[in-house]
């Protein structure tokens, strides 16, 4: 099964400085085990935007190799 999760970053840019953002990581959970997948970055500021994300993709079980195009048509 797969498992979508956000991922609270501390990032730092050349305009805002330092700030905290939100990513989603893809796992594989088979037997006990999770084995990452993928990771997208920077998403957003608002955890409750990508936790909801998250959730969708996990509950539709969105192969990991879609995650890109699922993250740029929700933002």
């Amino acid at each position: 099964m797969f498992l979508y999760l956000p991922i609270e970053e501390e990032l730092h840019s050349p305009e805002l400085g330092c700030y905290r953002s939100f990513g989603i990581a893809a796992f594989w959970v088979s037997e006990g085990r999770m084995e990452r997948m993928g990771f997208i970055s920077d998403i957003s500021t608002l955890e409750t935007v990508v936790f909801l994300l998250a959730c969708r993709c996990t509950k539709n079980q969105l192969y990991p190799i879609h995650l890109k195009d699922v993250v740029e048509d929700a933002i």
